[in-house]
């Protein structure tokens, strides 16, 4: 039982040392963005023009923090809402122009991190730890 307390243990330590790494690269760059904030548009990047529930469930996340993330982006000016024509209680969220110009910038950074964080790792240790992450990860 020791061992899975220390696997939970450097997982959650692991995690939360990327959410600040990539925080911390965001707003050196001049991104005033989080870790979460650019998942969600990394989901728009690759399907825009989609529901709250579209992005809720991609991101494995409820409806109240998906609203939450979009209020902040759409503060900002990286997303907007748009009404449904058929049905004016569906909004969906659709990139602007500042959210689309993003992308390029944000995944350099993103995976300049990557492979900071690697580079002690070889291949085949990394699908070793994706191969293990997977058998543990369920979907409740």
């Amino acid at each position: 039982m020791t061992n899975v307390s220390e696997l939970v243990t450097l997982l959650s330590q692991v995690e939360r040392g990327y959410t600040k790494l990539l925080n911390r690269r965001f707003l050196k760059a001049g991104f005033n963005l989080s870790r979460e904030q650019y998942e969600l548009l990394r989901v728009l990047w690759q399907k825009d023009n989609v529901n709250q529930q579209f992005i809720a469930k991609a991101l494995r996340k409820d409806k109240y923090n998906v609203t939450k993330l979009l209020n902040v982006l759409q503060k900002r000016g990286y997303v907007q809402r748009k009404a449904s024509k058929e049905d004016k209680r569906n909004n969906f969220v659709v990139l602007t122009d500042m959210g689309k110009e993003a992308e390029r910038e944000l995944t350099g950074i993103v995976e300049q991190a990557h492979i900071d964080i690697t580079f002690t790792l070889s291949t085949d240790e990394i699908k070793s730890v994706i191969w293990s992450l997977r058998k543990i990860n369920t979907d409740e």
